[in-house]
């Protein structure tokens, strides 16, 4: 099976594409702002930078 990272996991579409690789036997990598794997904000540079800007 594959891997696959989710963005907006934790609500909607991203929670509802998540169940479905799960369901199918796949691993996923959670990213949201809040109750996920990853907690980052990508829609700011701060939230996608991990060293010094």
């Amino acid at each position: 099976m594959g891997s696959y990272a989710v963005t907006g996991s934790a609500s909607r579409i991203g929670a509802a594409v998540t169940e479905r690789l799960r369901a199918a036997g796949h691993s996923v990598i959670e990213v949201d702002l809040c109750d996920a794997d990853a907690v980052e904000d990508l829609g700011s540079l701060e939230g996608r930078c991990h060293k010094p800007c």
